[in-house]
């Protein structure tokens, strides 16, 4: 495994943790397209793959909620300076009709 993990480090240029994370995606892909003997092989020959594969989901849920939160911070500030606009423009347009009728 070790092997591998530097093959794809020095090809690829990407850190290790993330060579793990390829290798775990890549085996869970396998055994779900691969006939079951076979996937079991690959399974056995990529051993502890299982278990970066389980990093590699949990990792990318956490960037996902992450992205989701600075997501939902930036609408409530678009939200909050759309109102400030809006009331801005409200107080402007009744200021100007206000001042027609005097």
């Amino acid at each position: 495994m070790d092997d591998l993990i530097a093959q794809i480090t020095e090809k690829t240029g990407v850190t290790a943790d993330k060579a793990k994370e390829m290798i775990g995606v890549t085996t869970e892909w396998m055994k779900d397209k691969l006939p079951e003997s076979l996937a079991d092989q690959v399974s056995a020959a990529l051993s502890g793959a299982g278990e970066m594969a389980s990093s590699a989901v949990d990792k990318s849920k956490d960037a996902a909620g992450s992205a989701a939160g600075v997501a939902t911070g930036a609408a409530a500030t678009a939200t909050e300076t759309a109102e400030g606009l809006c009331d801005k423009a409200k107080d402007t347009v009744t200021g100007f009709t206000s001042s027609k009728d005097e």
